[in-house]
């Protein structure tokens, strides 16, 4: 007996440049809770200048939207964001700790 087997469709292409700006906004929001976090664990100078680089990203949207070069500005947004979250994973378990 044969089995019918589910085809998936590939994902449709979406715009990149709708794509770059849902995912630019979706960066800022991640930068801005990030800053709040820090602030609280008492890093206020890298708390400031993460919402400084979420308004940068905000005020420079449609121009990482429209260019190449906004590919790698969101790549070091993304390495970014993952580096900070480390950070207040491993502040807030010590804190915990203590």
């Amino acid at each position: 007996m044969r089995q019918k087997t589910a085809r998936s469709l590939p994902a449709p292409e979406g715009n990149p440049v709708t794509d770059r700006l849902v995912l630019a906004s979706r960066y800022q929001e991640c930068l801005r809770r990030l800053s709040r976090a820090v602030d609280r664990l008492h890093h206020a100078d890298l708390g400031e200048k993460l919402m400084e680089i979420a308004k940068c990203m905000d005020r420079m949207s449609y121009d990482i939207a429209v260019h190449d070069a906004g590919v790698e500005v969101l790549r070091r947004a993304a390495r970014l964001i993952g580096t900070v979250e480390a950070m207040v994973d491993r502040k807030a378990k010590a804190s915990i700790l203590h």
